[in-house]
Formats: C-alpha cells, structure tokens, sequence
C-alpha cells in the first residue's frame, strides 16, 4: 500500500511539472509605465474580484481577477478611480508607486452584492424581493465529493436545500430539493442554469424500487467545478418565475469564469485524494456458518457455532481508491478582446473494485468590445466522461454479495469465484451455497459489467447592444448537445440478474438529446425624477428539446461471453423511446425604486407548451416588495442595516410528451411484429401543474456589517398535480392520468453570519444556518386518497396520503394490545404484526449547518459540521444481515433465553423463550420481505463534513505570482447518527447501518435503502499555482 502512495505522490507532483512546463515562452516581466496592485475590503481584508479601475480621464481601464488583483498602465502624475458595487469610489493618485494596495469601503447606501438572478441578469441583492445565496467557485473545487457531481458539494452550505446523492459511486446523480418536495409524480429537483442557460439535468434509470438496479449520471455530473466563477441559488419559485415551467422547484444559477483586460496568465489546480471506506456496518465476529449453532460447509448463513471469523472480510472487499483532479485555465486580454479557455482532467475511482470515472473537460470563453456599444460573448465546452463498471445497488447487488459472506471466509475463499471449464476455457461460476439468487461478489465485479460513455457539447453565443445609455438589446442562442452509450456485459452463469441465458448477455443503449434555446431580452432603466428609478426586462424565447434511445439486446450468445450484437442468439431491440417537444415563451419584469429604499417588483411569463392541448398556453405573475427600513428609521447605531421583503408568485409545471393521445406499443413477434395499447388511459383534457407561493424576510446587519441575519417564512401550494387513479378491468385500461391534488409546504429559512475576529494577521469568519419545512396533502382526488410514489412495497412503500406528508413510509408494524399497550406475540413467543401502518417520513424536520472561515498569516483553516434532525429510513441492508446471523444485534441470546416483554392475544404475559436465530429470521422474512417496523431508523445525523488547512507562500521576483498548498478532508466521522425507532426488549440499542443521506437513487423514491456501499471519507492534497 505504501508503494502505491509513494507513486500517486509522484504522479500528482509530475502533473504539477508538466502543466508549468507547457508554458515556458511567457514572459512575465513589467514595464516601468505598467502598475500592479491588489484590491481589498477595508473591513474584512478579502480581496475584491471584479473592481473597475480606470484611469481617470481616459479611456484606459480594467478589472481585477478573482484574487483581487489588477495590471493596468499609468504614467507618474496620473489618478485611478476605483468603483465597486456596494463600496465607496475611491482615488488614488500613482506618483511612482509600482504596487499599490487599495483597501474600499463599504457603503450603507449601496449595501449589497452583485448576484446573477434569472436570465443571468445581475441584481444587487439590496434591491431583490426574495431570498437568495451565493457560493464562491473556491467554495466547491477544493474538497470534493466522491461522486465527482458538483451539486454533491453544495450540502451543509445552503440553507433550505435538502441534498441525496445516489450511491452508485462516481459520476452518481444527485437530487437537490428546495424548499419541500411539491410533486407527486413529476420532477422535484431544482433547475440548472450555466450563464443565464437552462442546462439539461436528467437523471436516467433511477431506482424505482429496491430490485438490483444501475443507476446513472445527470447533468450536474457535467459541470467542472474548475470552471465554475459563483453559484446562487434561487431558493423559491418567486426568484425562478422569469424561467417559468422548468424552475418551479427553484433554481441554481451557474456563473462560469471568463476572461479579464490584462496579461495573460495561467492558473493550475490541482490535487489527489485517497477515498476510503468510512462507515461499516458492525458485524458479529463469533459466529460461523450454518444453522442452529451446528456448522455446515453448505450453508450461506452465520448461525453455526462459534468459529475462527476473519473481522475484516467485507470491508477488505472494498478498496481505497486514488482520484486525480488536474485543471489549467489561462485568461487574460485588451479591452477590446478577453478571453478564457480552460482544461480539465478527473479521474475518480470508487471503492467498488473496478469502478471508475474519467471525465474530460475542455472550455473556451471570448468576450468582445470592438464597438463602443456592442458587446459579444460566445462559449463552448466539450465534454467527455466516461465510467467503467458502474456498481450494482438494491437486492442481489454487489455490496450486498459482499456483505452477506459468512463471518469464517477468508479473504482466499472468497476469491475463488470461478473456475474453469475445460471443454472451451470459460469460467464457470462457483458460489460457496447453491444459491441461484446472489452470485460472488468478485464474480460480479470481473464477470459482469455496465459503462457508460458520454460526450456532451454546449455551445453559447450572445450579443448585447446598448442602443441609448438607458436601454440595450440582447439576443442569446444556445445549443446542447450530449450522446450517451451504454453497454453491459454478463457472463454465461450469472444468477444475481435473474435473466442472463446460456451463453451470456450483452446490451447497448445508445440516447442523444439536444435542445437548442433562442432568446431576445430588451433591459432599460430610467430615472423618472429625483425620487423615483426604474428597471425593467422584456423578452420572448423559443425551446426545442429532442430526446430519442434505443437498446439493442443480445440475451442468449451462441459462442459463450462474446459480447457482440453479432453473437446473439435471438436478436431484440427493445425500450425504443423518443420525444420531441416545444416551449415558446414571452416574459418581462419591471422594478419601481423610491428614494433607493422602496422597491416594488413585478413579473409575469406566458408559455405555450407542445405537451399541453390547445391553446398550449398558460400564465404566471409574480409580484415584491422589499423596504431598506434602515434608510428611513433611526435605529441604534449598532444598527447598520435592515430589510423587510415580500412576494407572492404563481408558476406553472408542464406535463411530460405524448399523455394527450392514446399511446400504443410494438412489440416484435411474428411476422411484422405486435401493436398493443398502452395500459394507461390518455388524459386529453391536461392541465399544467401550477404553484402558488408566498415569501416573507428580513435582513439585519449588525455593527458595521460584521454580523448579519437572513430570515424567510414562506408557503406554497402545488395543485393540478399530475396523479394515476386505477381504473376497473371493464374499462379495457390498468389506470388513467387525473389532473388533481393540493400539496402544501411551509417552513422557515435562517442564515446567521458573522466575522467574529477581524485583524491584521488574524480574522475569523463564520455562519450558521438553520431551516425547516412542513409537508402537508390537503387533498388529492375524488374517491382517491391515497397515491403510491412509485410500486414498491418491499419493505415500506412510499406513498402521498391525504392528511399526511410527502414521503410518508407505511409497512408492518408490531401489533401491540388495547388494552395494555405491550407488543403481541403468537404461541411461540414471536412477534405478530399488522400491514399498512405509518413508520415513519423520510424528509428531515430541521437541518443545521455551521461553517467556519479562520486564517493566521499565511495559513488559513476552514471547516463545515452540519446535520439533520428527524426523518426516518427503512433499512434493506440491516434485514438482510439479520437474516444471515451477522449483525452484532444477532449475537445474544445465541443458544435462546430470550423473552420478549409482550403478551399473547388474549392478554396474557409472554413466556415463552425464543433464539436469536428466531426472531431474526421470523422479522426480517428472508431478507427480501422483511416486517419494516424492526428496521427503521432515525436519519438524524451530525458529522464533520468538511475540513482544510492551508498555506499561501509569499512569493517575490519569481514568474510564479500565487501558491497555495492545501490539505483537504471529507466526510471525516460523524458526531451522531441516528437509533432504530423500535427498541426489542432484550436487544441492545442499534444505531443505523448506513450513511442516513445515502439513496438508492437521485428520484422521487427515498426512504428505503438496500445494499448501499459504505460511505467514503476524503483526505486529500491540493495545489494552486498562478503564472
């Protein structure tokens, strides 16, 4: 293992050599006449990005880079001016200084950063009605997630978001929920927008259920961090209103990095983290194989006698892995012409064996000035991303074919997974039982895989032209493009799928998807008089989305493990799918200002959608106000800000293609094939989905601005949901669409800040966040009260009840007695239960994050704990293991004592003893059907999620100007996790055996888990160099 680091070292310190290498013409040498200089706040000491400097009187000027910094030429008696949104103008003349250090303060009457809102319009947050909150790119390309999705790293830091990533290792989907789940059927996640561009976010093959599934990437998983200037959050439907249909869950506006005036210069990061099993569920270490405490070679459980075990037999199964991440950017230019280009190398590998991602990233950005009052900006990025050997979740999934060994395998046992057949030199699968149902899991990691290929383009091109001081134009047309190919390969033998034929399986997935988005906005402002300021934004744009796949199966090869479309014996294409689809839309906003602190915003938006009937048209307002009370109340001095706002919005949600007409199915067969009607009754009449929602919050700032608070209250209700209603055999269909449903969410937001220690050598910064939400259903349907979210019913099923929440979980339940409250248990001594009980919800009814910022000189120390209060998991994992006899709950009472506290159906106290072996087995149903009740778990947690230590060296007269060195860690142990709800007389507390934030899946089905991997922690090491 040494030996392995010693050579992941050198290839990361080689990566840093060649990347300084590539550039060894550029000279970074000054002339007399040129000035450099740094920007900073005078409070904080943090530098500045984005500050306009110009030499005053001429047209000369620039901006400083995102580390504050500038190059501009100036002579010795010559003066420059110093503008920044929310900060005071400063003046500084040069007289032969050749570095200067500008520190700005910070107006009251422009309190407020610039942020990107909807249509990638740039607001100051003073003026905005609702609740946003932007992240710094270097909040999220340092310490990174094992999933490599940049969504992945926003947990902890925003307030309201409630954040799963699917388990399926790297290039893993994420689902980012803001503000409640509002949608039964449709899509819960926020929208994604990169440069004022919605960015297609489709996650494929989520699970649905707890049978052994795949999963797949989403679009996040495209996004290179690297590349990333700022994020913000658009919490509500209030602040996505202008992006209408595809932002009623909210949004994230992505603002990427583009070039500046100035020489050019390069930027390298880089880093490799070592990832490594975290959280292990605890087995029992006494145990062996077989049955009744009698040993048997045969058996696959751990009930035999006590045996040598082998402790760290499933966790040495898992492997750490090495991830490199390595990206070059260089930027720079005139005023006429800026640019910025960009590439990216990530090479993530999971702790599954075999499991890996190499993604590939290559951006360029130009901007142009060349008129006086035309201004350019076009962008493409390339991707290609590419994972090999996807891990296999859910029943008879890998981790679980791991974790189900016996305790007394050793490590050599196990990897005897096959052995040869001596007529044609296949392998032959061997498992240590006879099962038919799960295969070795070394067999599934060398004898079975699924990749995944994708190569995505996004091209963006926009001009903008000021036709008057007070009024431009803008046009902006974008394209994205991707092509995923998927492939997946079974060996001849296979058992865990429970289809592969003789011969083997093989199949290809090939999808493509674009959209193409044309876009005009008219902007204007205009000072009616003294008093009174307007902003406004007129707009029309045109969508286009197209999405077609196609599976070619070859299920049954005639020359065995030839995996070729060629070899199959009964060739099949199956799941052919398409759509095409169309979104015209016009929109506008208007903004009143009085005196620079009463603001009144308007918005409305009418689309016609191509999914909807005729007209295809529906429209949503919105309307805010917000008030700068601080301007017109005399406060205590201690007092530096105060804001109340408001809003109320209507958004729509449109359905999905092709529910309009009856649909049909083609199945191939003889002849020509088959044509059937789908099950599922058209609903010609749709309905879009539509959100009504209202938002209240104050803003406080404190002592000069050192201490902030952001509170929000806000309601919304989802009608015309979406649902499926089962209908009677006679009417010749299984269910029909139904426009119906009032789900409500209501819930409070907070975000504390505070630079609690500001120094010339030490500063401490830090913010807390807290929030809740209320699910309720008020109603669904006429004679229907009860929805299913998708069919499963392993375990616990998920369903939307009137009266109760989003996310409900029901299954069995232990039955207790009316009349003494105590557990029943049948003639043996066992538990007795009953169905279709509520255990419990799988949303959180708080989350807490705490986020600290400290630096001393040189070194710098960040760190993140947050956590969730509430909410509940059904555990697959847990039930299997109990099943087996290699939990450490199945330990006790091995050879039997065990009186469970209950009382028998007519009342009377239990007496009977009862095995370990016999509860365990009885509860937990196989394994595959187990009582839900007896292993849900509390998903409370608290960890320390993210931690850094850093250094800047002070460099001087070299041509490297900046150099950071960081050590990195994530994920790094928990404070807390959550206990199973049921406590069994007799049996110790049991704490959950999984990570509580971790899914099957990035969908609408959460709550129920299965044969999930261990979670990983991170340490890592990070270097940033600039040139």
């Amino acid at each position: 293992m040494k030996r392995k680091k010693t050579n992941w070292m050198r290839l990361f310190l080689l990566n840093i050599l060649l990347s300084i290498s590539l550039f060894p013409g550029m000279s970074f040498s000054q002339t007399s006449s040129q000035r450099t200089g740094v920007v900073t706040d005078a409070t904080t000491k943090e530098s500045l990005p984005g500050v306009s400097i110009m030499v005053k009187g001429t047209q000369r000027g620039t901006t400083t880079n995102l580390d504050g910094e500038f190059i501009l030429p100036a002579s010795e008696n010559e003066t420059l001016v110093f503008t920044y949104i929310g900060y005071k103008e400063k003046e500084i003349t040069v007289r032969g200084q050749q570095k200067l250090v500008v520190q700005l303060e910070q107006s009251t009457q422009n309190l407020g950063e610039v942020v990107v809102t909807a249509l990638g319009i740039e607001r100051n947050t003073r003026t905005l009605p609702y609740a946003t909150q932007q992240l710094a790119g270097g909040d999220l390309n340092e310490i990174r997630d094992n999933s490599s999705n940049l969504l992945s790293s926003l947990s902890g830091k925003v307030s309201g978001a409630v954040i799963t990533t699917a388990a399926t290792g790297p290039g893993a989907a994420a689902r980012v929920i803001l503000r409640g789940n509002r949608s039964i059927s449709g899509n819960n996640t926020a929208l994604i927008v990169v440069d004022g561009v919605p960015y297609d976010n489709t996650s494929y093959n989520q699970a649905t259920g707890t049978t052994s599934s795949y999963g797949g990437s989403d679009g996040a998983a495209n996004v290179n961090p690297d590349d990333v200037a700022s994020i913000n959050v658009l919490k509500g439907p209030s602040a996505a209103a202008l992006y209408g249909s595809r932002a009623a869950n909210g949004a994230i506006i992505i603002t990427t990095k583009k070039g500046r005036e100035g020489k050019f210069s390069i930027d390298y990061n880089g880093g490799v983290s070592i990832d490594q099993p975290n959280l292990l569920m605890k087995f029992q270490n006494n145990y062996g194989r077989g049955n009744g405490g009698v040993y048997s070679p045969t058996a696959g459980e751990s009930w035999g006698e006590k045996a040598e075990t082998y402790p760290n037999n499933v966790k040495d199964f898992f492997e750490i892995a090495p991830s490199f991440n390595n990206a070059v950017s260089t930027y720079g230019g005139t005023k006429e012409l800026q640019g910025f280009a960009s590439y990216t190398s990530n090479i993530v590998n999971g702790i599954v064996p075999g499991n890996r991602m190499d993604r590939n990233t290559a951006n360029v950005r130009v901007n142009t000035n060349f008129f006086p009052k035309l201004t350019t900006d076009t962008k493409i990025t390339f991707v290609n991303q590419k994972i090999k050997n996807r891990p296999r979740l859910g029943d008879a999934g890998t981790p679980l074919e791991a974790y189900i060994m016996p305790r007394d395998m050793k490590e050599s046992e196990l990897k005897e997974f096959e052995t040869i057949d001596p007529t044609n030199g296949q392998p032959i699968r061997k498992y240590w039982t006879t099962s038919s149902i799960y295969d070795n899991p070394y067999w599934s990691t060398e004898r079975t895989s699924v990749n995944e290929e994708r190569n995505r383009v996004t091209a963006l091109g926009s001009a903008k032209y000021q036709l008057t001081d007070w009024l431009s134009v803008m046009g902006r047309i974008s394209y994205d493009r991707y092509n995923d190919k998927t492939d997946g390969s079974f060996y001849s033998g296979t058992v865990s799928l429970g289809d592969v034929k003789a011969g083997g399986k093989y199949y290809e997935t090939n999808t493509s998807y674009w959209e193409r988005n044309l876009e005009g906005l008219i902007s204007g402002n205009n000072t009616l008089s003294s008093s009174f300021k307007i902003n406004y934004n007129v707009g029309a744009s045109s969508l286009k989305r197209v999405f077609s796949s196609v599976q070619s199966m070859a299920n049954g090869l005639t020359i065995p493990n030839k995996f070729s479309l060629s070899s199959a014996t009964t060739p099949a294409f199956e799941n052919v799918l398409g759509y095409e689809r169309q979104l015209n839309s016009i929109f506008g906003n208007l903004q009143v200002g009085f005196n620079e602190y009463l603001y009144l915003d308007l918005s409305a938006r009418n689309d016609w959608s191509s999914t909807l009937p005729a007209p295809h048209s529906y429209f949503y307002p919105s309307a805010g106000v917000s008030a700068i009370f601080s301007e017109f109340i005399n406060l205590p001095a201690w007092v530096s800000f105060g804001k109340i706002r408001t809003t109320y919005t209507e958004v729509g949600n449109d359905a999905d293609p092709y529910l309009l007409n009856q649909r049909y199915n083609f199945a191939l067969g003889a002849g020509q094939g088959f044509i059937s009607r789908d099950g599922n009754k058209s609903i010609p009449n749709l309905k879009p989905e539509k959100t009504r929602s209202y938002e209240l919050g104050l803003e406080l700032k404190f002592i000069e601005n050192r201490l902030g608070i952001d509170a929000t209250l806000y309601k919304s209700n989802t009608i015309n949901q979406l649902l499926y209603v089962g209908l009677p055999m006679a009417s010749g269909f299984n269910r029909q669409y139904i426009n119906a449903g009032d789900i409500e969410n209501k819930g409070l937001e907070v975000m504390l800040t505070g630079r609690i220690i500001q120094s010339d050598k030490f500063s401490w910064s830090s913010s807390v966040s807290f929030s809740t939400n209320s699910n309720h259903v008020i109603e669904l349907a006429p004679n229907t009260t009860q929805v299913n979210i998708t069919d499963n019913t392993k375990y616990a099923t998920v369903i939307v009840k009137e009266g109760g929440s989003y996310g409900d979980l029901y299954g069995y339940k232990w039955k207790t007695d009316a009349n003494s409250g105590k557990y029943i248990v049948d003639a043996r001594g066992l538990p007795v239960v009953e169905s279709n009980q509520k255990l419990g919800n799988f949303n959180p009814d708080f989350q807490l994050g705490w986020n600290n910022q400290l630096s001393y000189k040189n070194f710098s120390l960040a760190f993140q704990i947050d956590g969730r209060i509430g909410g509940e998991m059904v555990s697959g994992t847990d039930a299997y293991l109990s099943y087996f006899g290699l939990t450490e709950s199945s330990e006790k009472f091995r050879e039997g004592g065990l009186i469970l506290d209950a009382v028998t159906a007519d009342g009377a106290a239990n007496t009977k003893a009862i095995t370990a072996q016999q509860l365990w087995t009885t509860v937990s149903q196989n394994g595959r059907d187990a009582w839900g009740e007896f292993f849900t778990y509390s998903m409370t947690n608290f960890r320390l999620r993210e931690a850094s230590v850093s250094y800047n060296f002070d460099i001087k007269n070299s041509f490297v100007k900046q150099a950071q060195l960081s050590l990195l860690g994530r994920n790094l142990f928990f404070f807390y996790r959550g206990k199973a709800k049921l406590n069994i007389p007799g049996i110790d507390e049991r704490t959950i055996p999984v990570d509580p934030e971790a899914a099957l899946g990035a969908g609408n089905y959460q709550g129920v888990e299965l044969g999930l991997p261990p979670a990983v922690r991170s340490f890592g090491l990070n270097v940033k160099l600039t040139f």
